[in-house]
Order: C-alpha cells, then sequence, then structure tokens
C-alpha cells in the first residue's frame, strides 16, 4: 500500500442484493444475497414491510445466498414474521445458507419460522 493509496473504511457495508418477485397475485419471492447485518438489514425490511400488509398472501424469502446474519438481521426477520402473523400473511424461509441456518438453530427461532430447502419443496 502507498503512502498515497486510501485506506480502507472497515466500517462500510458490506454489499446486499435484495429482489422481490410476484409469481402470482397472492404470492411474492424475495431473494436475498450477501450479509444481512446492522448496515444492511433495512433494505430487507423495506422490501418486505409492503408485501406483509394483504391478507392470504404469501411471502417466500431466499436466504441461499445470505453469507452472513447478525442479531439485526434475525431481529429483521422476526420482525416479519410477528408483522406477517397479525395480518393474515404466510411468511416462508426459502432454502437458509449454512451460516443462516447455525444463527436460527442458535436462536431457536429455526422453531418458529416455517423453512423449506427448496422453492419448490414451499407448498403453493
Amino acid at each position: 500500500m502507498s503512502p498515497d493509496s486510501p485506506v480502507p473504511d472497515r466500517r462500510q457495508a458490506a454489499p446486499v442484493d435484495v429482489q422481490v418477485r410476484t409469481s402470482a397475485p397472492d404470492r411474492s419471492l424475495v431473494t436475498v444475497t450477501g450479509h444481512v447485518d446492522l448496515h444492511t438489514a433495512h433494505h430487507l425490511a423495506d422490501a418486505l414491510q409492503p408485501l406483509l400488509g394483504h391478507d392470504g398472501r404469501t411471502v417466500l424469502v431466499d436466504l441461499s445466498g445470505v453469507t452472513f446474519l447478525d442479531s439485526t438481521g434475525l431481529t429483521c426477520l422476526i420482525t416479519a414474521y410477528r408483522t406477517a402473523r397479525s395480518t393474515g400473511v404466510r411468511l416462508a424461509l426459502i432454502a437458509p445458507s449454512p451460516q443462516v441456518q447455525k444463527m436460527l438453530l442458535l436462536t431457536g427461532v429455526d422453531q418458529v419460522l416455517d423453512s423449506y430447502p427448496s422453492l419448490d419443496a414451499a407448498p403453493p
């Protein structure tokens, strides 16, 4: 590193990508890749919030591409679950990555949130 090179900012958020696809009028798939943490969880929350207010809707959250999930990301999922439960929306996780699965198991959230190994395994 030369003296003129900028010092990397370790506080800079790791990238996260959140894509929403509606596969039917009452079914949406939210695909998340990257780190879901203190700096990025709001992207997931912002994508989920408008989907959770319609009774009878199914929202599937594909977490297969999530490489890191901290307590803020976990709180985002729990908040989404609580909102979904109160509004009559069915929320389920699809293919949580090993990192996500470990966090769900350690916290017991795997006992609360429905999870399926693949999109094809989720009920219609």
